[in-house]
């Protein structure tokens, strides 16, 4: 069946060649080019001569010119995601995908979560199988691929950068009291054990030796705040604390 427009030419290169993969733009381009002069061109020579395949592209505003081909990839970026593909504008369910592959990978260190955050989106068990049940009805593999792209993942750069921003969030993801804080968020209304030890252990990075009146003005930060602070929040609370007594003990010796 002929395209009858470059758009949906384009689209018809993603469905039928983006298998599990993550495209950038550049490389999509790369690909439409191969498939217009590959399999598209092998099927329509099958009922017309070379002399049509080159009128049909004209048709098309495809000409053999580079140009052509690119400007047809990018209006089909923008009809499909908007002008603003090249921002990084990630979803709220991606952060939260990334959170689920360190719980579920115990992933180490940043290359280890980039990877397996790719696994968790790419896999056929991971991510994919999800949206597949929430689906009405079957779709297609590139449809699937689509709705990362506007989640914000479209390609393996992106989800570099995705990991990269929820660390800012979470720069102590790798230590496994979080990662089992990660697993097993605080019940409303009910301290959890996890979440304090954490605390305590990252508050003893800044006082290694913490007298009692110190352990337990931490211990009331956290009952306090645990509903409305982070954990680093409230470390970040502790210092403070930490820095006022230092300066009014320096203040009373002068």
């Amino acid at each position: 069946m002929l395209a009858k427009s470059a758009i949906e030419l384009v689209n018809r290169c993603y469905e039928e060649t983006n298998k599990l993969t993550l495209l950038s733009l550049e490389e999509f381009k790369e690909s439409f080019i191969a498939f217009v002069f590959g399999d598209y061109q092998e099927e329509f020579m099958v009922q017309y001569d070379l002399e049509e395949f080159y009128e049909h592209l004209n048709q098309l505003q495809l000409s053999n010119c580079r140009r052509d081909f690119d400007r047809a990839v990018e209006e089909w970026y923008i009809t499909e995601y908007g002008s603003g593909y090249n921002g990084v504008n990630y979803h709220d369910i991606l952060f939260t995908l990334v959170k689920e592959a360190v719980v579920r990978y115990q992933s180490s260190n940043r290359i280890a979560l980039i990877r397996d955050v790719t696994k968790l989106l790419t896999m056929p068990n991971g991510f994919l199988a999800r949206w597949q049940n929430g689906q009405i009805r079957e779709r297609p593999i590139p449809t699937y691929f689509k709705y990362l792209m506007k989640l914000g993942v479209r390609t393996h750069e992106d989800i570099q950068t995705l990991v990269d921003m929820w660390l800012v969030e979470y720069p102590n993801a790798f230590n496994k009291k979080q990662q089992e804080l990660f697993a097993n968020p605080p019940r409303r209304g009910r301290p959890n054990n996890v979440e304090l030890a954490l605390l305590i252990e990252l508050a003893m990075k800044v006082r290694p030796e913490m007298t009692a009146q110190e352990r337990e003005r931490l211990r009331k930060i956290y009952y306090y705040h645990r509903k409305s602070l982070t954990v680093r929040e409230m470390v970040e609370k502790f210092e403070k604390y930490i820095a006022s007594k230092n300066k009014s003990n320096d203040s009373q010796v002068g």
